[in-house]
């Protein structure tokens, strides 16, 4: 009952947010709009099919295929909203984003793929191989467009762009996510006293941000 309720919590919230960012699309003709509706759009699909799922069947799919097909596409269209944005700092300074990316890169950087592949080897205990492999590829390109957008400088030093604010974001989005599929782990029933239906609610609400955040940058 618990895992029906925040589930749907989150699906209205991911359908709502979708409908928002086509109408900002639509108005505007921005393309970062256009793939943010299509993160939103490919994310409500996933959790509808979970929800259905669990009120047809009062359970979680045993082959959770479908929603985490749809998942993945909405990991791949937050990775296209990054780049676009990136491409956008790139107009705005002249500069090659390629070349100072290059510049900034740091030791840091990589660790991104360890703690993704590492974190993939243990989901493994739990999941399938291909899946956990394919999420892992997805967070590492996630998680290195972020850090590589806050690490953007232009020919001033300072920060690259006015995106500052869905980068970080992105990496509270991440690590919720992460959050949330490790505590699935150690599951502990439908109850409160699961850490896993929090993080799912907060992951709900982190949602929202994207959207409020585009908004702001836009009118900056």
């Amino acid at each position: 009952m618990i895992e029906t309720t925040v589930n749907a919590l989150q699906t209205l919230i991911a359908g709502v947010c979708a409908g928002f960012s086509l109408r900002n699309s639509i108005r505007t003709g921005s393309r970062s709009w256009l793939l943010l509706t299509l993160f939103f759009g490919s994310f409500f699909f996933g959790d509808l099919y979970w929800q259905l799922y669990l009120l047809f069947y009062g359970q979680t799919p045993p082959y959770s295929f479908a929603p985490e097909l749809n998942w993945y596409s909405a990991y791949l269209f937050l990775i296209l909203l990054l780049a676009n944005i990136q491409g956008e700092n790139q107009a705005q300074t002249g500069d090659s984003v390629i070349g100072k990316a290059k510049k900034k890169t740091s030791p840091f950087m990589m660790l991104i793929p360890l703690f993704t592949f590492g974190m993939c080897i243990f989901y493994m205990n739990w999941g399938s191989y291909i899946n956990n492999l394919i999420t892992a590829v997805l967070m590492t390109l996630l998680l290195w467009y972020a850090f590589w957008g806050l690490g953007l400088r232009d020919s001033s030093g300072k920060t690259a762009g006015k995106y500052r604010s869905i980068y970080i974001i992105t990496l509270l989005f991440s690590l919720v996510e992460y959050a949330l599929w490790t505590s699935s782990c150690f599951w502990m029933g439908d109850t409160l006293r699961s850490p896993y239906f929090w993080f799912d609610l907060l992951l709900s609400f982190v949602l929202i941000l994207f959207p409020a955040a585009l908004s702001k940058e836009v009118r900056g």
